[in-house]
C-alpha cells in the first residue's frame, strides 16, 4: 500500500480560487464590453437556461436577448447597477416562445468590462419578484437590536445572530465562526436542527480557510454554494478574447468553488452552504456559516438582506466590544495614573518601581512582576528566580528598540524560560531606558482545545497526489501547554501609556538633575577659582619656609611639612573641581582617532612620572565620534584611576586599552588592569560624586569617575565596571563610531 506524501498547506494557500474559469450551473454569467454591451465571454450553460448556445453569443449584443419593449429599461439598469444599489433587478429573457425572468446582478471589473449574472431558482421556475428578503429586513434587525440592548459579550451577540439567520434563511445549521489572531477559527454560537451533531466550541485550523479565501470574503461578503454535487460550467471562450487572461471572479456571485472546499463540505455531509462575512474595523472578524443537508437556493434578495444584517451586527460587535474595552481601559488608566503619580516624588522613578510591583500585578492581571536593571533585581509573586531574571535581562536587550514585548508563549521568544514552567509562560516586557525593564509574568494555563477533526491531518494527498481535505470531523481534543492565557487586546495600549508615563517622569527628573549638575559645576568652578587664588600664596610661603628649615625648630619644620602637603592635596582637589566644572565647555562633536588620543594620554602620563611601575598596552582602537576634549579627559581619568587605585605592592601593574562589541553590537572601549580589584559593595558607588575608597589609604577627590559617568551619559551611552578582588578591574564605556 503506497502512502501518500504529507500535504503542503502552501499548495492550498496558492490555489487561485478567484479565477476558477467556471460558474455554478444555476445561473448564466456574461462578460460585456461596456460601451456597446457586446458579449465577450459567456458561461457554457446558456443554451440550457436561455436557449442560446454559448458558442453563438460572443460578438453579439447582450440586449438582443431581451424583449424589445424591455431593452431600454434593462440597459439603463445594467449601466447603473455598478454605481447604485439596484442589484438585483428583474431581467426578462425570451426563451423560444416563453418569457423567463431572472435576477440580474451587475458589477464592473477593474479592467473596465461589465459582468452581468442572471440567476434563477432551479427548483422554482415561476416568475420571480425578488422581494422576499427585503420585506423582512427591518423586522429582523429591530428584533435583534431589542434583544441586544442588555448584551455585551460577543458570544451572546453571536447566539442572537445564529438564531435569526437560521429562521430567515431556512438552513439546517447556522454557525457563528470567530477568527483567532492566528486565523484558526472557533464556533462561538450555533442554531441547528435538533437531530444534528453540535459543532459549538469546536476549533478549526487556519488552513481550512486559507489567506486568499479570507481576502475574497472581504471583497465579496456573501457566498452561496447551491449544490455541492453540481458540475461547474466553464466560460466560452475560456480566456478573455483580447487579453488572453482568465476572468477575475472575486466579486462574481456565481463563481464556482474550490474543488478542495467542495470536497470538504461533502465530507461534512453538507449539500449546500451560504457564508456571510463579519467585518470589524476593516478586518475579517468571523463568518456566518450556513449549512444544509440538501441542495438549497437562496435568492440574491435574501442574501443581500443577510449581508445587511451582518453589517448591522458587525457594528454591534464593534460597539459592544469598544464599550467593554473602554470600561476596562478607564479602570486600568486610573490605576496606572495612581501608580505613576506616586512615583513623581522619588529621585529615581525607575528604581522606586520595585515598591509598586504588587500594584503592577493587579493592573495587568499578572501572576508575577519584576524590575530588571543594572542596579539590581526585584521580583514579586510568581516570577523566575534571580539567575533566570539576569539571563532574561541580557536577552531582552536584543529587543530594546521594540520598546514593548507581549507574548502568551514567552518560551518561543526566550527558550530558557521553558525550564521554569509553569512560571512565566506569558510575558509583558516594558523597556524603561538604559538597561532597565519592567516585566509582568503569567503562569501556564493548561488548555484543552476541541478541534473538528485532527488539525494535523487537515489536508492529505491520495495515491494520485491530489490534495484533499480531512474526512473526519469528530471532536479531537488537544492539550496545549507552555502558554498562559492571552493578554487582553488593550494590553498594548496600556503598556504604551505606562511606559510613556514612567519615561516622562524620568525625563523630567533628568532635566532637574541636569540643571542641578549645571549649577553644581558652576558653583564648583567659582569656588575652585577662588580657592586656587588663595592657595597659591600659601603654598609658595610654605615652600620657602621648608627650604630654610636648617636651624628651624623641629616642631615648626614638621608643621610646615604637614601644611604644605595638605595645601598641595587641596590644590589637586581644586584642579579636579575646575576640570569637572568645565565638562560642558568644549562639547563640539567631531570624528576622533581614538588610538592616537590614547597614545597622547599615555605619553603625558609617562612624562609626569605617573606610570612608573606600570605597563600600559594600547590595542587596536576605532575612530569614534564625540567631544574631543571631554573624551580625552574621560580616558585620562580612567587610566589615572587604574594607576592610583589598582596598584599592589607584589607585582607590576598591567593596563590594557582596547575595544570590543557588546551583545547588542554596539562599539565599546575598555580600560583593564590586573590590580587589586574593587569589592562588590563598592562597585555601585564608584561613579557617585566625591566617593573615595578610604580603606585602601589612597587619596583621591572622588570626582574623576563621576566626571567619566557625566561625559558618557550626556552622550546617550553607558559606562560600567566589572571587577573581582585581587583579579583586576575593567571599565567599559560605549561610543558612537565615526562617520564613514
Amino acid at each position: 500500500m503506497n502512502e501518500s506524501p504529507l500535504p503542503n498547506t502552501d499548495d492550498c494557500a496558492r490555489e487561485p480560487i478567484h479565477i476558477p474559469g467556471s460558474v455554478q450551473p444555476h445561473g448564466v454569467l456574461f462578460v460585456l464590453e461596456t460601451a456597446k454591451l457586446t458579449i465577450l465571454q459567456v458561461s457554457a450553460n446558456s443554451g440550457i437556461l436561455i436557449g442560446r448556445e454559448a458558442t453563438e453569443l460572443p460578438g453579439t449584443r447582450f440586449l438582443q436577448l431581451i424583449p424589445d419593449d424591455a431593452q431600454g429599461a434593462v440597459e439603463r439598469l445594467v449601466r447603473d447597477a455598478a454605481t447604485t444599489y439596484v442589484n438585483p433587478f428583474r431581467v426578462p429573457v425570451a426563451v423560444g416562445d416563453e418569457l423567463k425572468f431572472f435576477d440580474g446582478i451587475v458589477h464592473i471589473l477593474e479592467t473596465g468590462e461589465t459582468v452581468v449574472e442572471l440567476e434563477r431558482d432551479p427548483e422554482s421556475p415561476r416568475d420571480m419578484e425578488s422581494t422576499e428578503g427585503l420585506d423582512n429586513y427591518l423586522q429582523i434587525v429591530h428584533r435583534s437590536l431589542a434583544e441586544l440592548s442588555g448584551v455585551c459579550h460577543a458570544r451572546d451577540i453571536a447566539a442572537v445572530m445564529a438564531r435569526e439567520v437560521k429562521g430567515f434563511t431556512g438552513f439546517d445549521r447556522v454557525m457563528i465562526y470567530h477568527f483567532a489572531p492566528d486565523y484558526h477559527g472557533m464556533v462561538i454560537a450555533e442554531a441547528k436542527e435538533p437531530e444534528m451533531e453540535p459543532y459549538l466550541d469546536l476549533h478549526y485550523p487556519a488552513s481550512d480557510i486559507p489567506p486568499q479565501a479570507r481576502e475574497l470574503y472581504l471583497k465579496n461578503p456573501v457566498r452561496l454554494l447551491q449544490d455541492v454535487q453540481a458540475v461547474p460550467v466553464p466560460l466560452v471562450p475560456a480566456l478573455h478574447p483580447q487579453t488572453g487572461a482568465p476572468l477575475d471572479m472575486s466579486r462574481a456571485v456565481l463563481r464556482s468553488m474550490s474543488p478542495i472546499h467542495v470536497q470538504y463540505l461533502k465530507n461534512m455531509g453538507v449539500a449546500a452552504s451560504l457564508s456571510i462575512s463579519l467585518v470589524v474595523d476593516g478586518k475579517l472578524w468571523g463568518l456566518i456559516a450556513c449549512h444544509h443537508r440538501t441542495p438549497r437556493f437562496v435568492s440574491y434578495a435574501v442574501r443581500a438582506t443577510a449581508c445587511l444584517y451582518a453589517i448591522v451586527m458587525s457594528a454591534q460587535l464593534k460597539a459592544k466590544q469598544a464599550s467593554l474595552e473602554n470600561l476596562r481601559m478607564s479602570s486600568a488608566r486610573r490605576m496606572a495614573l495612581d501608580l505613576i503619580t506616586g512615583l513623581k516624588d522619588y529621585s529615581d522613578p525607575v528604581g522606586s518601581l520595585g515598591g509598586t510591583l504588587p500594584a503592577q500585578r493587579d493592573l495587568f492581571k499578572a501572576d508575577g512582576a519584576a524590575i530588571l536593571s543594572p542596579q539590581g533585581l526585584r521580583s514579586e509573586g510568581s516570577a523566575p528566580d534571580d539567575l533566570e531574571l539576569i539571563s532574561l535581562r541580557q536577552q531582552l536587550e536584543k529587543h530594546r528598540n521594540e520598546g514593548i514585548l507581549i507574548s502568551h508563549e514567552a518560551s518561543s521568544l526566550f527558550p530558557s524560560l521553558a525550564e521554569g514552567l509553569p512560571r512565566a509562560a506569558g510575558l509583558v516586557a516594558i523597556h524603561l531606558g538604559e538597561q532597565a525593564w519592567l516585566v509582568l509574568f503569567r503562569d501556564e494555563a493548561i488548555q484543552r482545545v476541541k478541534w473538528a477533526g485532527d488539525p494535523n491531518n487537515a489536508k492529505s494527498r491520495d495515491a494520485s497526489g491530489t490534495l484533499s481535505p480531512r474526512s473526519s470531523f469528530a471532536a479531537w481534543q488537544e492539550t496545549v501547554r507552555g502558554q498562559s492565557l492571552p493578554w487582553p487586546d488593550s494590553t498594548t495600549q496600556l503598556t504604551t501609556e505606562v511606559r510613556s508615563g514612567i519615561l516622562e517622569l524620568v525625563r523630567k527628573r533628568n532635566i532637574l538633575l541636569e540643571r542641578s549638575n549645571q549649577d553644581l559645576r558652576r558653583f564648583a568652578g567659582i569656588i575652585a577659582h577662588e580657592v586656587k587664588n588663595q592657595l597659591q600664596s600659601g603654598i609658595m610661603a610654605l615652600s620657602l619656609l621648608e627650604s630654610r628649615k636648617e636651624g628651624m625648630d623641629s616642631t615648626v619644620s614638621q608643621l610646615a611639612g604637614l601644611a604644605s602637603t595638605s595645601l598641595t592635596n587641596l590644590a589637586k582637589f581644586t584642579n579636579d573641581m575646575l576640570e569637572f566644572s568645565e565638562t560642558e565647555m568644549n562639547s563640539n562633536i567631531e570624528d576622533i582617532d581614538f588610538a592616537k588620543m590614547a597614545r597622547e594620554v599615555v605619553e603625558q602620563l609617562e612624562a609626569s612620572g605617573r606610570t612608573e611601575g606600570a605597563e600600559i598596552q594600547i590595542l587596536s582602537l576605532p575612530r569614534i565620534r564625540g567631544p574631543k576634549s571631554q573624551m580625552e579627559h574621560l580616558l585620562s581619568n580612567l587610566v589615572r584611576n587604574a594607576l592610583t587605585h589598582a596598584r599592589s605592592e607584589s607585582k607590576q601593574l598591567r593596563i590594557e586599552i582596547g575595544t570590543r562589541a557588546d551583545e547588542n553590537g554596539d562599539t565599546v572601549i575598555y580600560v583593564r588592569d590586573d590590580g587589586r580589584g574593587i569589592p562588590p559593595e563598592k562597585r555601585d558607588k564608584i561613579f557617585e560624586y566625591f566617593f573615595s575608597d578610604r580603606a585602601n589609604k589612597v587619596k583621591g577627590t572622588g570626582i574623576g569617575l563621576a566626571f567619566c559617568a557625566q561625559v558618557v551619559q550626556r552622550l546617550g551611552h553607558r559606562i560600567w565596571v566589572e571587577s573581582e578582588p585581587q583579579a583586576g578591574s575593567t571599565f567599559y564605556f560605549s561610543v558612537s563610531p565615526a562617520n564613514d
